[in-house]
């Protein structure tokens, strides 16, 4: 055999394992990211294993997967059995939304949940789980994000308070600088 060909072979196999190894790093850079939907029959944003009577996987509910920098959204709906999965998820801190279609279902329990697929917290996230409950009447009893924590009376006085002890500290700190 000639220097020629024996240089193209040895080229030709190291690119091989070269492409191989990329292959396999990149395949331990991707997760996964599952979870399932039920039904919540008394509208109290819990749907697993309370052992209340009706609350029963959902099928046909749209999940959406946003990436930290949403570069990338997938779209995927939940199965026959309630549940649903985004494999080869990228390392990325994933928005998963659960979107039902507004005149059946509204979703009782938090929405959306965010899941960190890096190696530090492990690449498979497991357990992302969606309660909604019948009708678009349903009661939701966990807060949502922003939302006031108590009455409106009770932040005005708690700003003037604020604002209060900032002027106080203001003319405190003028008087001691020219002294």
């Amino acid at each position: 055999m000639n220097q020629t060909k024996r240089t193209g072979l040895v080229v030709l196999l190291l690119s091989t394992i070269f492409l191989l190894a990329i292959g396999t790093v990149q395949a331990q850079d991707s997760g996964s990211i599952s979870g399932a939907v039920y039904l919540d029959v008394n509208g109290d944003g819990r749907c697993f294993n309370t052992g209340v009577t009706g609350e029963v996987p959902v099928q046909g509910v749209t999940i959406e997967f946003v990436s930290s920098d949403e570069a990338t959204v997938v779209t995927l709906t939940s199965g026959s059995d309630g549940t649903y999965g985004l494999a080869a998820a990228g390392q990325s801190y994933w928005r998963v939304t659960a979107k039902p279609d507004a005149t059946k279902y509204v979703v009782t329990s938090e929405n959306p949940l965010y899941a960190p697929v890096f190696p530090d917290n492990g690449l498979a996230q497991t357990g992302y789980n969606f309660c909604v409950s019948q009708g678009t009447n349903a009661v939701i009893i966990l807060p949502e994000s922003g939302a006031a924590a108590g009455s409106s009376m009770a932040v005005w006085v708690t700003a003037v308070l604020g604002l209060s002890l900032i002027g106080v500290g203001i003319v405190l700190e003028a008087k001691r600088r020219r002294s």
